[in-house]
């Protein structure tokens, strides 16, 4: 008892503990986890190129908007060229100035977007007539700034002035008057009435002007967010020109060449993003899940087979070595029951037979008594060996080889020799094909069946025929007696053990002979049958796969190729 409980016990499922790591667990899983991965990966994939595709399509938005508002200001500075030239012509042509601005002025208001912030004429020691008194004094300062330098021609000149809230946007076009020494016309404008009109729903635009030699400043549409934006970023105007993702330069065209500016995509703009990412994103995702769940319950099953699989074959395994020492144990039960049950039967027919031999006083009743024991002793004698021959061959194995016909006649013959002599029995044999089969076992089918075509004779003189031919993926082998024939009712069941058709005083037997038979050729992978007339003789026929013969082949080759590794070694 002691060992027994200190034995280990055998595992249940030899793999069940490669599932406990977590290179277990991937490898029982790694259907699913590959196609969660692949899926997951899929989808950002498709995320990032429909983004990709969006940002494409947001730049196209911008440069559009961007074509639209350089446009708009290439149309404004040819406004103010044409007012510029017209107010100095009408000076030049002797119109009194103040007039010239109320004509200006009036024009001005009749206009849906005017682009002038102020207009009028400038000379050197006399007040300025314009619109608007504060806009002419800083032009005024500038042209002063202008007097000591020598000016050649009469092209018009930039003059940059700053705006009411202190930003470099506004700027002055200024031209000499020829009829008046001295005199210049002006006008005036900036970008934040320029870039007045809106270009769609949202203006996605941020313009940074330089004009003249001043510092670049942010000029926007008339927003107030954005307005307070470009407050916010004012003084970091280098570091948005470089960080942004998509850039428009735009140069003015004589005599603005001095202006120039970059339009670039204000931040909320390019933070915006349509749905299609979002849905791509989110489709791949769900659909990754539901395969994933799919692929893992599936894994989980075929998780769960392999577990009972794997149970069911530890279970098998211990079954088969228990029933393997059980055939161990029955075979030597077996030989030694043979052994035990032989020695008194042989004890008993040497004593009776010895008290025969020597014509001892005994009445021809005990005489009679002792024969029955001696025919008793051989029944049981060839019961018990014929018993032993079966169970081995239910655990035998057929190991196939080719067959000599000549050799395995002459065998058969000379075992039956005497039993084919006593009965004047004639045997013809015609094994017209070769034979593929175990020696052994071929050997005691024959015998069994040439011994019951003998043994089960009518009043004639037994004919036995044995017989060898090919037959499609078979070869067939036939014992065809003219004995007493057998019942078609008894086809079955004379293939069973024990079973005789007729008792033991008219045939001798032991009801085994035709079982073992069928085992044999069973072991053969074929089958065997039989056909018969009563009164008219019986014909066994056994059906052998002709593929044995490949088997032999193969075994043969195998040899040869082993013979020839062992001859180079």
């Amino acid at each position: 008892m002691a060992n027994r409980a200190s034995s280990p016990k055998p595992r249940i499922g030899g793999d069940a503990s490669d599932y406990e790591s977590l290179s277990g667990l991937l490898h029982a899983y790694r259907t699913p986890v590959a196609i969660i991965l692949f899926g997951i990966m899929v989808s950002m994939l498709l995320f990032f190129a429909t983004l990709v595709g969006q940002t494409r399509s947001i730049e196209r938005d911008f440069r559009s908007f961007a074509v639209a508002r350089t446009g708009e200001l290439d149309r404004s500075m040819a406004t103010l060229d044409v007012e510029l030239r017209q107010l100095q012509q009408a000076v030049q042509s002797g119109l009194d100035p103040a007039a010239a601005i109320e004509i200006f002025r009036a024009a001005e208001l009749t206009q849906r977007i005017p682009v002038v912030r102020d207009m009028g004429i400038v000379e050197p020691g006399s007040a300025t007539v314009s619109i608007n008194a504060t806009i002419a004094n800083q032009v005024a300062e500038q042209v002063r700034g202008l007097m000591p330098r020598e000016t050649s021609g009469n092209a018009p000149i930039i003059l940059p002035l700053v705006d009411d809230n202190g930003r470099n946007s506004r700027f002055a076009l200024a031209q000499r008057v020829e009829t008046r020494p001295g005199a210049w016309a002006y006008v005036v404008s900036d970008f934040e009435v320029m870039l007045a009109s809106p270009v769609g729903s949202i203006d996605p635009i941020w313009v940074v002007a330089t004009i003249a030699d001043r510092a670049p400043t942010y000029v926007l549409a008339s927003s107030v967010e954005l307005q307070m934006a470009a407050a916010n970023e004012e003084a970091n105007i280098p570091s948005a020109l470089n960080s942004a993702p998509f850039l428009v330069r735009w140069t003015a065209q004589a005599p603005f060449s001095d202006i120039r500016a970059a339009l670039l995509p204000r931040r909320s703009f390019l933070m915006q993003t349509a749905p299609l990412p979002w849905v791509a994103l989110f489709s791949a995702l769900f659909a990754t899940i539901t395969i994933g769940a799919i692929s893992l319950k599936d894994a989980q099953r075929a998780d769960e087979v392999r577990r009972e699989v794997a149970r069911k074959t530890e279970a098998l395994r211990q079954s088969n070595a228990i029933i393997a020492a059980k055939n161990a144990e029955l075979e030597r039960f077996a030989s030694h029951a043979s052994h035990d049950l032989q020695a008194p039967l042989r004890a008993m027919k040497g004593i009776s037979s010895i008290r025969v031999e020597r014509q001892l006083d005994l009445d021809e009743r005990s005489r009679d008594m002792l024969e029955r024991i001696n025919r008793g002793a051989d029944r049981a004698q060839r019961l018990v060996q014929d018993l032993l021959t079966y169970t081995k061959a239910e655990r035998q194995t057929a190991k196939i080889e080719r067959i000599d016909t000549q050799t395995l006649i002459a065998e058969i013959e000379e075992l039956l020799g005497a039993v084919i002599a006593e009965a004047g029995a004639r045997v013809e044999w015609s094994l017209d094909t070769p034979i593929h089969a175990d020696r052994f076992l071929l050997v005691r089918t024959l015998q069994n069946l040439v011994s019951n075509a003998v043994k089960y004779r009518r009043d004639v003189a037994p004919h036995v025929r044995v017989q060898a031919s090919r037959a499609g993926d078979y070869v067939r082998i036939s014992v065809t007696d003219n004995g007493i024939g057998i019942d078609k009712a008894y086809f079955t069941r004379i293939f069973e053990v024990f079973q005789r058709l007729h008792g033991s005083e008219a045939y001798e037997g032991t009801g085994i002979g035709l079982a073992l038979c069928q085992r044999a050729v069973e072991l053969h992978g074929g089958d065997i049958g039989v056909s018969s007339t009563p009164g008219e003789g019986s014909c066994f026929t056994i059906r052998l796969p002709a593929s044995l013969a490949d088997q032999v082949a193969n075994d043969s080759d195998e040899a040869v190729a082993e013979q020839s590794v062992s001859n180079d070694r």
